[in-house]
């Protein structure tokens, strides 16, 4: 039996096309189709892809050019890849990219590692087993949760949104991964 072979990008949808593309230059324009995707403000994006937005909504007659529509395409597999995560419910996706999410303090967006030990849990309590869960009232219950705890009356730990994580490709990726765990029904 002959198996296709793929390089694994370490991203969690497909990266073959994007240097061609990014090559092409995209038309201006585009920046508006992947913010409506995404439910970002012009402001943003702009921020996003590492430009101002004065800079990137004066350019309406020319294309991106080849770095700035690499990062285009990139959010907008991104994007693309979240709302098949969050099964095409665009609120429940629009209001995660504003979450802030502890999976994302880590070292490289300047939280320090871990100082106590960590002991997995066992393989037979992760996941779930009864199908998708709903995001929100999950999300609900844990901010219940964690003020049923007082949490809240300690210093609050300011933790990155996904959307703050965007403007480097290495942010992209953490997002990126965030949304392969919750794919494979591991949720912190």
């Amino acid at each position: 039996m002959d198996f296709p072979i793929r390089a694994h990008s370490g991203w969690g949808f497909s990266t073959k096309d994007i240097i061609s593309q990014a090559r092409q230059k995209l038309p201006r324009r585009r920046v508006d189709e992947v913010a409506t995707l995404g439910g970002v403000t012009k402001k943003e994006m702009a921020l996003a892809l590492g430009v101002t937005e004065r800079t990137l909504y004066n350019q309406q007659l020319t294309d991106l050019s080849v770095p700035l529509s690499e990062r285009l395409i990139l959010i907008e597999k991104l994007f693309r890849h979240g709302l098949a995560v969050f099964d095409e419910n665009r609120a429940a996706f629009y209001q995660w990219l504003r979450t802030p999410l502890a999976e994302l303090a880590t070292p490289e967006v300047g939280f320090a590692a871990p100082t106590t030990e960590y002991t997995p849990k066992p393989m037979a309590e992760m996941g779930t087993r009864q199908g998708p869960v709903d995001l929100l009232p999950a999300a609900q219950a844990r901010r219940e949760r964690l003020l049923a705890d007082n949490v809240a009356e300690t210093a609050p730990v300011l933790y990155p949104t996904p959307l703050s994580l965007l403007d480097t490709i290495t942010g992209c990726q953490l997002v990126d991964h965030v949304f392969t765990r919750i794919e494979a029904g591991v949720f912190s």
